[in-house]
């Protein structure tokens, strides 16, 4: 079963830079082969920027990741790895 792991906010024009940036950081992981989620909190459904939480993907945001996606909402990516921890 997999579970969401070392959740970022990446400011990005698109979400290929988003990914390439969030990459760039060299996150280890305990999967070997883990799945990168990447999504534009603007588009996502239901998605309220001035609400203190919301709900991105498999995960729930709250105030200290909403006060970063509201520097810039139009920009804000939110990427997370989905992760096996028993596929070491």
């Amino acid at each position: 079963m997999r579970h969401p792991t070392n959740t970022r906010v990446i400011f990005a024009v698109s979400p290929e830079e988003a990914r390439e940036k969030y990459l760039s950081l060299k996150i280890e992981t305990k999967d070997k082969t883990p799945l990168l989620e990447c999504f534009k909190a603007t588009e996502v459904e239901d998605f309220d920027v001035s609400a203190e939480f919301n709900f991105v993907g498999e995960i729930s945001v709250g105030p200290p990741v909403m006060e970063t996606i509201r520097q810039d909402p139009d920009k804000a990516y939110v990427l997370y790895y989905m992760e096996d921890i028993t596929n070491n």
